[in-house]
């Protein structure tokens, strides 16, 4: 019998939910974390997902035991896959189980099946694990932060430095004009609050972790960097600023070179100076308004025009902003064919 595991949909929602964030982006060229990894020891599923710069494990007790399974679902699946199980109750009992090239999920509402990648190529999550916390000393005082606390830092600056004395001692935020403190988190009661120590706080999850091969590996050696593109977005104000007003000028002066006779062509360099110029004029008044935000927004364009991805932000930019961006590409498509018709048509009269 082909190894499953079994839980609520609750869990199940929770582990997509709390790993998704971390999986590298589609299209990067880091195919072997594209997604998210569902690791069964038996006792527990993990969801893990990493992007080279953060991993995440989270885990589930399971229903019953199984016998254990690694499968990596797709990035471009996660998001059905999580539609699929929402739609179920949380207390609805969701199976998972190994196919050849598949990952099957059956709950009340029917049988979901899901290619899965190759997981040999998967990172051994563990063994970071392992790496990282094999520095930790043992009887070190285990720190305890609200995490929901951590989004009140995102504009403190891009890049911040952290340290603190340990035990019950404040975290210090240090960036460019600015710092600050965040309070360790302290339980109800003084039984609760019992200071851990490191080792105490991991007893937990050694039946996850497993044991330790004692090969030291990191991030940076487990997953290779992504391939360089040949296209390298501006990442500076200064840089925006120039490339925007080459392109407006690049394409103001194609209008003259553009062949007469094709009005696809005019028209093109045409929009791409519009489109230059706009961008050009809204980035100096970002400038005057908030420089900072506008050098926020600018490095974090160049990622993303980098990533690849724009499309598919666009798309979802679209849904959010009410618009329809199906019907967009369903009435550019049935201008295609209206045009190879007339152009057909006209051959043939010819």
């Amino acid at each position: 019998m082909a190894p499953s595991a079994t839980l609520n949909a609750h869990n199940l929602a929770r582990l997509i939910r709390t790993a998704a964030p971390h999986a590298a982006a589609d299209g990067i060229g880091l195919d072997q974390i594209d997604g998210i990894r569902f690791d069964s020891d038996g006792t527990h599923l993990h969801a893990v997902a990493s992007d080279r710069y953060t991993v995440a494990v989270a885990r589930a007790r399971l229903t019953t035991p199984g016998e254990p399974f690694a499968r990596t679902v797709h990035g471009q699946d996660v998001a059905s896959l999580r539609a699929w199980v929402d739609a179920h109750d949380g207390e609805a009992a969701l199976t998972l189980t190994t196919e050849i090239g598949r990952l099957a999920f059956d709950g009340p509402r029917g049988t979901l099946r899901i290619s899965v990648m190759d997981g040999e190529k998967f990172p051994d999550w563990r063994q970071l694990l392992h790496t990282a916390l094999a520095d930790v000393p043992a009887d070190a005082p285990c720190t305890r932060w609200t995490s929901r606390f951590w989004e009140r830092w995102q504009h403190a600056n891009r890049e911040v430095n952290t340290w603190h004395a340990g035990g019950e001692k404040p975290l210090i935020v240090l960036g460019t004009d600015v710092i600050g403190l965040q309070a360790p988190h302290r339980m109800r009661t003084p039984e609760q609050d019992q200071t851990q120590t490191t080792s105490d706080a991991l007893d937990v999850w050694k039946t996850s972790l497993g044991t330790d091969t004692g090969q030291r590996t990191d991030l940076a050696d487990a997953i290779p960097e992504p391939p360089r593109r040949s296209y390298t977005a501006a990442s500076t104000v200064p840089e925006m600023t120039e490339e925007l007003l080459r392109q407006t000028l690049n394409a103001t002066n194609g209008l003259f070179s553009a062949p007469s006779d094709d009005p696809g062509a005019v028209a093109a360099y045409a929009l791409s100076g519009v489109h230059a110029w706009a961008a050009y004029r809204f980035l100096k008044a970002l400038i005057k308004s908030d420089p900072d935000l506008a050098a926020d927004t600018v490095a974090d364009l160049a990622e993303q025009l980098d990533s690849g991805e724009i499309g598919e932000w666009a798309w979802d930019a679209a849904v959010e902003a009410g618009h329809d961006p199906q019907k967009w590409a369903d009435d550019r498509a049935q201008a295609r064919a209206e045009k190879s018709a007339t152009t057909d048509s006209a051959a043939t009269s010819g």
